[in-house]
């Protein structure tokens, strides 16, 4: 079950909103802001700890986001610590809060009535809002990051995986009340909450019920009572003693990702010069490093990065739930990365016009069938017949399908060019005509040769160089092919300037560019080729694909005689769905895990898999690099950094670059 349930509210006389579900009121009607301040600011000590604090970041998890007061106050609060002291090691701070039953942003609106004071912070949420599917949705505040994690936290909260253990600094154990919601308040919950939370790590809850006392005790938590807000009698405050289990045990070693060691003066270098390496390059910048970009052509976005305009949607697959969820979460937060990149002034030609998906032969009206029967909310996907689908489009078809609302075109060239423009006034240094040819492993971190013989020196790497990312002993083994891709431009017509929407069908036509001159139409598909040279024959095929799948009259006006044309290589990978994370030692894991089958059915030891420590990959976009980039560079800075993944960890281990062979190890069987 993906979809989420919206809470049912009502406001009541003190205009306090009380859910329908649980019958409880999300925050005192006394005074819900002085409230979260005395249980959960003030109960976990959050004001003098962050003087003492010597980290980059810090991490507060919440149960029950709710009207978000919680959040928009202690956002507050550690804005007005970074203003007061900001040479402070402490720089950013992340909110992980967990909601099984979203409020509509309506009912939020209403709610944050109340306080004016965060009407700014509270907007910017309100802006972003959506209808989710369960999982993980990661929010910017500028130095505050909102992980929102929608569905049931019995589901979702094991989700935080291995890769959290030991790393929240302070719990709010909200929610609403034991007695009226029970199934939070168990014995699994605080056991997961006291893997995850630090060593001298602190919660704080309003409640001081019997069976909650009981079970944080029973955790491992050391706690106390302290006098309750307003009519109650007490709370509990409590922490992680300093000699609990420091290293817990981990599900999933073979998966697990690593964290750089990373010096004071962060020092990244990042091969390639697409869309994935501004993406990863901005959400590093972001966090303070100092950023080298390699690129061996004249211009970043020279390759598959670089066509006039190219489509901005979710893979929706029929066939593959982790792709599906994977997708639609890079959906959401590209939409965000957009919206961000246009306030900053970013310019690049694009159209929010949505994306309509032709059921245009059995199998695929089969496949969008499927699709339509996971009942997805309208905002991100609507089943259409032919007529509907038709009016969306502009122009007639000959079949229904599905569309996709807040779909879109952008001029990915344009987009990469001027938004490496933007990351070289935060201060990326961009390095064009460097071709790095070989990585050598130093004491200080990495060596990079280019084909000159020339040595660069970086503390951390980051390949992300598309379909050469196996240039490199040490990405020889990684299961990527190329993929070569001939985009054709065609000029348009009085009929093709009716066009409103990307169509998609065995291949994709889009709505005329902003000078309304020229289309793009595409895209071949040619698997392990590398040739970049014009093809007749693929520009012949583009025209006669949409001319086939659609036939209707208009397709007439589709003429490719132009010879205008670009072509790209893509980088691709068997199971469809991209590479992100540690480079793997593959030989190591070869050898360490060949008997991996056999510890695991005898519950024995089994050691984190072998990797080049700070070297990471970023790959195998395919042909949806504009909506996965954004999600994919903001995973690998949070891996880097030691920060929350916003995703769940059953997708990450999907994305893992060890994914292949540890399938066959897994199953018994050898790999060499």
């Amino acid at each position: 079950m993906l979809k989420v349930t919206t809470a049912h509210i009502h406001f009541n006389r003190d205009n306090t909103p009380v859910s329908e579900q649980f019958d409880d009121i999300y925050f005192s009607t006394a005074d819900g802001l002085e409230e979260s301040r005395y249980v959960f600011q003030e109960g976990n000590n959050l004001w003098r700890r962050w003087l003492q604090f010597g980290e980059n970041h810090f991490v507060i998890a919440e149960t029950g986001f709710g009207t978000g007061l919680n959040f928009l106050a202690v956002t507050a609060l550690f804005r007005e610590f970074r203003t007061q002291y900001p040479d402070s090691p402490l720089k950013r701070l992340f909110f992980i809060s967990f909601e099984k039953y979203p409020m509509s942003c309506a009912d939020l609106k209403s709610a944050h009535q109340a306080y004016p004071q965060f009407n700014s912070l509270a907007e910017q949420l309100r802006q972003n809002w959506l209808q989710p599917i369960v999982g993980c949705y990661r929010f910017h505040f500028e130095e505050t990051a909102l992980d929102l994690w929608f569905g049931d936290i019995a589901d979702n909260l094991p989700q935080l995986g291995d890769y959290m253990v030991n790393k929240i600094d302070a719990w709010f154990l909200d929610g609403f009340a034991p007695s009226k919601n029970p199934e939070m308040w168990n014995e699994n919950l605080y056991k997961q909450m006291f893997r995850y939370t630090k060593p001298a790590g602190t919660f704080a809850t309003f409640t001081a019920a019997s069976a909650v006392k009981k079970g944080l005790e029973s955790a491992g938590f050391s706690l106390q009572k302290r006098k309750g807000f307003g009519k109650k009698r007490e709370c509990l405050q409590g922490f992680k003693p300093l000699n609990a289990e420091q290293n817990p045990a981990v599900h999933t070693p073979w998966l697990l990702s690593r964290s750089a060691t990373l010096s004071e003066n962060t020092d990244i270098a990042i091969i390639g010069g697409g869309i994935s390496s501004l993406f990863s390059a901005i959400s590093l910048l972001q966090r303070g490093a100092n950023v080298t970009l390699y690129c061996e052509d004249e211009q970043p976005a020279l390759n598959a990065s670089g066509n006039k305009q190219g489509a901005f949607y979710p893979q929706l697959s029929d066939d593959d739930i982790h792709n599906i969820r994977f997708y639609i979460h890079a959906f959401a937060y590209g939409q965000q990365q957009l919206r961000w990149a246009i306030q900053q002034g970013i310019e690049f030609e694009h159209e929010f016009c949505g994306v309509a998906l032709c059921a245009y032969d059995e199998k695929n009206a089969v496949k969008l069938a499927k699709i339509s029967d996971y009942d997805w909310d309208t905002s991100l996907y609507q089943p259409l017949n032919q007529q509907e689908l038709s009016k969306k489009a502009g122009l007639p078809l000959p079949c229904g399908g599905g569309f996709i609302p807040q779909g879109a075109w952008l001029a990915p060239r344009q987009f990469v060019q001027n938004g490496f423009t933007f990351a070289q006034k935060c201060g990326l240094k961009l390095k064009t005509f460097e071709k790095i040819t070989a990585l050598s492993q130093s004491e200080k971190g990495w060596i990079l040769y280019n084909d000159k013989n020339e040595q660069f020196h970086h503390e951390t790497v980051i390949i992300a160089n598309g379909h050469k990312l196996k240039q490199f002993t040490q990405t020889a083994r990684i299961p990527v092919y190329s993929v070569r891709g001939q985009v054709s431009q065609i000029p348009t017509s009085s009929q093709l300037l009716k066009l409103k929407s990307v169509l998609c069908y065995d291949g994709y036509l889009t709505p005329a560019d902003q000078a309304k001159q020229f289309h793009c139409i595409g895209a071949s598909h040619v698997r392990d080729c590398e040739d970049r040279d014009f093809s007749l024959q693929e520009q012949q095929e583009n025209q006669a694909k949409i001319q086939l799948n659609i036939a209707e009259d208009w397709t007439k006006e589709v003429n490719t005689a132009d010879n205008l044309a670009r072509t790209g290589i893509r980088c691709a990978v068997r199971d469809r769905i991209p590479l992100v994370g540690n480079v793997p030692n593959f030989e190591r894991q070869a050898d360490e895990y060949r008997n991996i089958f056999n510890l695991r059915r005898r519950k024995q030891f089994i050691p984190q898999a072998a990797v080049f420590e700070n070297l990471y990959l970023v790959g195998a976009l395919g042909s949806r690099g504009l909506t996965s980039a954004p999600l994919l560079g903001e995973i690998l800075a949070s891996i880097i950094y030691g920060e929350p993944i916003p995703l769940s960890e059953d997708i990450l281990h999907c994305l893992n670059p060890n994914r292949s062979w540890m399938r066959k190890l897994l199953k018994g069987t050898p790999v060499k």
